[in-house]
């Protein structure tokens, strides 16, 4: 597991799913203490994510992109 990519894909990420977990609305990165934080879609609960526990082959992240309006 590289913590480099983790941190790459949670400053990208709008949303992160551990899994089997609910989805996680990324609040915001604290690189130097290498974890991230996030708010709950459900329940709302507050989560603190460890680099080191982010599962890279199970677990997922979603950023938003412009949709097509036209």
């Amino acid at each position: 597991m590289s913590i480099g990519t983790v941190r790459r894909l949670a400053h990208a990420a709008t949303i992160y799913i551990p899994n089997g977990c609910e989805g996680i609305r990324v609040d915001y990165v604290m690189d130097k203490e290498d974890y991230f934080a996030g708010t709950g879609e459900e329940t709302g609960e507050e989560y603190r994510i460890e680099f080191a526990d982010v599962d890279l082959e199970n677990d997922m992240f979603y950023k938003l992109v412009l949709m097509e309006n036209k």
